[in-house]
């Protein structure tokens, strides 16, 4: 009785991977979706699925596969696409996680082939791959005016590289062909729920302040084009907002950085009198988006020091803790230059 129950208390044996999906509202999509991965030729492999509040039959459509691999935890109303990942992760029990889109599809061995590169990589944390896209009959979807043509169609750079890409030029990288060592989540947390839109981009950029990541040249995803911009990153007028305000907020990330680390990814601020704050700014103003604007003149305010207290003066005349007397001038312009609320005149 006592060796039973030791066998009782016997943690369950730990999977290789852990596929997350996320699922809302694609009932026509999720059970081939699902399919991709059980069929992926991995034994060792589990299947958590957190449907973020269907109002379709997309949750049924997931339990009548009937498959012990997969396991299915339903929120009861809508909380977003973060919190119903975050669930399905914080479920999750494998080595390695691979995320997966529910109306999207895994290209046959594309779990082989990034397990196989991160087990002979142990210096890199994530893997990605390519998208191939297909429409929403999955059909082969090719049009070069689509945004997404080949906006993933990267190669490989050093981590310190990729900060200098998301910065500049935002996201890069297919988030449903990721996989992630477990302890990358670990390490720097899990998505953050107060963005709609570029999640991924701040996950990107969290990871490789931390860890070398690698893209495999080939296809592993198959992407699906949704019909009059279903899709959660699709052109509409709510979206294209959204994006710009987010993408403000997750550059502060990179405030974060040692002076070290920022001279890494902005090499050319080296040996310039002005403070890397100034520099990181001004690169952001010159890039000329109503993102970047907005988070260079708040990074800027930030980084110079108030007036002071009145008990302590100055005997240079300006706030304590600045080397640059004219520093403050300098800002001002930049407010007056600057326009990322587009008001005319």
């Amino acid at each position: 009785m006592q060796l039973f129950a030791k066998l009782l208390r016997r943690p369950a044996s730990v999977p290789l991977v852990s596929v997350v999906v996320a699922s809302y509202n694609h009932a026509p999509f999720v059970q081939e979706c699902l399919r991709s991965a059980l069929s992926q030729g991995i034994d060792d492999l589990e299947i958590i699925v957190t449907d973020d509040g269907s109002t379709d039959a997309t949750a049924q459509q997931v339990a009548a596969l009937g498959d012990p691999r997969i396991h299915l935890h339903t929120f009861a109303q809508n909380r977003g696409a973060c919190m119903a990942m975050n669930d399905a992760i914080r479920r999750s029990r494998g080595r390695y996680i691979a995320v997966l889109n529910s109306d999207d599809l895994f290209l046959p061995g594309k779990l082989r082939r990034q397990i196989d590169f991160l087990d002979l990589t142990p210096q890199v944390g994530a893997v990605f791959g390519w998208p191939s896209f297909i429409d929403e009959q999955g059909q082969p979807f090719h049009d070069p005016a689509h945004k997404d043509h080949a906006v993933f169609l990267q190669h490989n750079r050093s981590r310190h590289q990729w900060l200098r890409h998301f910065f500049d030029h935002g996201n890069a990288l297919c988030h449903p062909t990721a996989v992630l060592r477990r302890e990358v989540y670990q390490s720097v947390g899990l998505y953050d729920p107060r963005l709609a839109q570029v999640p991924d981009l701040d996950q990107w950029i969290r990871v490789c302040m931390r860890y070398d990541i690698h893209v495999l040249p080939e296809p592993l995803t198959a992407f699906r084009i949704r019909s009059g911009q279903q899709n959660a990153s699709g052109a509409r007028p709510e979206v294209v907002r959204r994006d710009a305000w987010e993408r403000a907020d997750v550059l502060r990330h990179y405030l974060r950085l040692t002076p070290p680390q920022l001279l890494q990814v902005f090499p050319e601020f080296a040996g310039h009198s002005a403070s890397l704050a100034e520099q990181l700014a001004c690169h952001a103003l010159a890039l000329d988006t109503p993102f970047h604007q907005r988070f260079a003149l708040q990074a800027w305010f930030d980084a110079l020091p108030a007036g002071g207290l009145l008990d302590r003066p100055d005997p240079g005349g300006e706030p304590q803790g600045s080397g640059d007397p004219a520093a403050w001038q300098r800002y001002i312009a930049a407010t007056a230059a600057a326009n990322p609320h587009r008001i005319g005149g």
